[in-house]
């Protein structure tokens, strides 16, 4: 996969959201527009990207699965796509066990 900057948006069972995050070299790392920051590792196996990676909130948030969650918490994401993903395809990543949907719009290759 080469390194890029993506626009991503994502909805769960209660609300929907947005935030930038670069991906590429191995690495994850973003922010959405509630404060909530993605950190983590990712490795490309038989044509897949297999996420790992912690969602976590300086500020606190409500999450788009409807969990309030205080400030300081971090929170395990997985997620196993096409390593070739299109720009607006519908994926689904798990966030602390619960499925969200997420699309990602390629802002600038990096």
């Amino acid at each position: 996969m080469k390194p890029a900057l993506y626009a991503m948006t994502y909805a769960g069972s209660d609300d929907v959201g947005g935030g930038a995050i670069f991906i590429g070299n191995g690495k994850v790392s973003g922010i959405d527009a509630g404060n909530v920051r993605y950190h983590g590792t990712y490795t490309e196996e038989g044509g897949r990207l297999k996420l790992n990676a912690v969602l976590s909130t300086p500020t606190g948030a409500t999450l788009v699965t409807g969990d309030e969650i205080p400030a300081g918490t971090k929170l395990q994401l997985t997620a196993d796509w096409p390593a070739d993903f299109k720009e607006g395809q519908h994926l689904q990543i798990s966030v602390a066990g619960k499925p969200v949907t997420v699309s990602f719009e390629k802002i600038d290759d990096i």
